[in-house]
Formats: C-alpha cells, sequence, structure tokens
C-alpha cells in the first residue's frame, strides 16, 4: 500500500536532514518551493512538515520559516557529587553539579504554597493521600537557557509554620531547619525517570512536541521517617545524568 503524500515528502526531508544535505540551523525550503518540487498542494507538504515537527527534526520560526532543529550541547548533571539549592543547602543532598561552571546557574523564581498531596507524594512522604503539605516551587536558569525546576515537598505537620512556608530563602537551608526541629536527615533515596512534561514544565522549557522531561525524585529521611521529597526536572533532549564513584585518573575525569 502506498504511503500517502505527506509521509512521502516527509521520508525525502528526513533522509535530507539524515545524510546532511539539509544542515543542523539550515532553512527548509518554502512551502510552495516543497509544492512545486513534490506536486502536492501546500496543506500536503505543512502536513509532512508537522509530522518532522512532532518528531524533533525541524522548528518553525514565526516569519522566517521551518529550520533543521540545531541540538543544543547537554549540560551535565553529576548525580554522585550533588549540592543543594541556595536555600536548602546541606552537604549531601539537592541540586547536582553542572557542566557548564556550576556557579552560572541562577534560581530567577520561587513560589511557596500549601497543597494537597496526591497518592504518589503521599506514598513517598509516608503520610495520607489529601494530607496537607507544603511546596516550594524554584525556577533555574543557565544564562537565558531554561535550566532546571525544582519542586520540594514537605509534610504540613513538619513544615507548617516555619519559614519552608515563607517565600524567601532559608537562612542555613531547609536541612538544618529539619534538623533543628528535631528530624535530622539520615540518608535519602534518588529515583530516576522520564516521562512526557506537564503544562508549566513544557511552557518553562520551551519544549518541542514530543520531548520528554527527565525527572530525579529524591526522597529523604530522618532515622524514624520521611521528611522531604525533592524534584528534579530537566528537558530530556538537553541534560545527560553522570555517576562516578571512587577516583578516576585526571585525564578520564568528565566533569
Amino acid at each position: 500500500m502506498a504511503q500517502p503524500k505527506y509521509h512521502q515528502i516527509a521520508e525525502h526531508l528526513r533522509a535530507q536532514i539524515g545524510s546532511g544535505a539539509l544542515a543542523p540551523g539550515q532553512r527548509l525550503p518554502s512551502e510552495p518551493d516543497l509544492a512545486a518540487q513534490h506536486d502536492a498542494s501546500r496543506n500536503t507538504v505543512r502536513l509532512a512538515i508537522a509530522l518532522l515537527t512532532n518528531q524533533g527534526l525541524v522548528e518553525s520560526r514565526q516569519g522566517l520559516g521551518t529550520f533543521v532543529h540545531e541540538p543544543a550541547k547537554p549540560f551535565t548533571a553529576l548525580l554522585s557529587r550533588v549540592k543543594t539549592p541556595p536555600d536548602e543547602q546541606h552537604a549531601s543532598a539537592g541540586l547536582p553539579v553542572i557542566s557548564p561552571a556550576a556557579d552560572e546557574s541562577e534560581m530567577v523564581r520561587l513560589v511557596v504554597e500549601t497543597g494537597l498531596a496526591d497518592q504518589d507524594i503521599a506514598d513517598k512522604l509516608g503520610i495520607r493521600t489529601g494530607d496537607p503539605i507544603v511546596i516550594r516551587h524554584s525556577q533555574y536558569y543557565i544564562g537565558d537557557v531554561p535550566w532546571q525546576l525544582i519542586n520540594s515537598y514537605y509534610p504540613s505537620d513538619l513544615a507548617g509554620g516555619t519559614a519552608l512556608q515563607q517565600a524567601g530563602s532559608i537562612e542555613g537551608g531547609s536541612i538544618r531547619m529539619l534538623a533543628e526541629l528535631g528530624h535530622p536527615q539520615q540518608g535519602f533515596v534518588d529515583e530516576i525517570g522520564s516521562r512526557m512534561p506537564d503544562g508549566r514544565e513544557f511552557a518553562f522549557f520551551h519544549l518541542p512536541t514530543g520531548t520528554p522531561v527527565v525527572v530525579v525524585n529524591r526522597t529523604s529521611y530522618s532515622a524514624d521517617r520521611p521528611i522531604r521529597l525533592t524534584s528534579y526536572v530537566y528537558r530530556g533532549d538537553r541534560v545527560r545524568l553522570l555517576h562516578v564513584e571512587g577516583t578516576i585518573p585526571a585525564a578520564y575525569r568528565e566533569v
């Protein structure tokens, strides 16, 4: 059975992109030119371009045309040597070290709110679905590039009425504050996975359609209970997660 015309056009353009005949960042021929080249209508050409857009191969720029997607150099999150966000500092928990320089990462927005735990958050925090929680949302950029979303969730019986429920940095960090409240961190568990973005993540990262996000969920524990769940969210096409153990010869170190 013959492929639809728009599939044929998409395959032709995909082959040109794969061979380098259409290089990253290069503008595709205009819709009229593609229609004439393939003896097709402009609507058929638009369907072909939409297919390639959904596959992340091309991107449209308003008023300029359609261009071959130019992959950005990925940032590196070194999970075995981690630091926390400025308001949650602790020697062994939080924001992964990045490449390029970690001090280029800047938090530009912090929102604090109360909410109710869904089943997943409740399971990780050892509370019941619908129990109240305190949530701290942070946005990070490297230069003008959206780099990371951080969402930290705290059981309300620990965080309610404390500085964790207030906007702004926490002097000494949240881990120290929880320790002072009688809940010192003794360890944590990281879960790493990928999924499709929600609306807020899609807008923040300016994601091409079909691009997943990578999520690192870190559950921190005191001696007897979970005390914090932190989700680190990255765009899936611009991050590498790196784990290193032991001593690596200098010539072979990636970060």
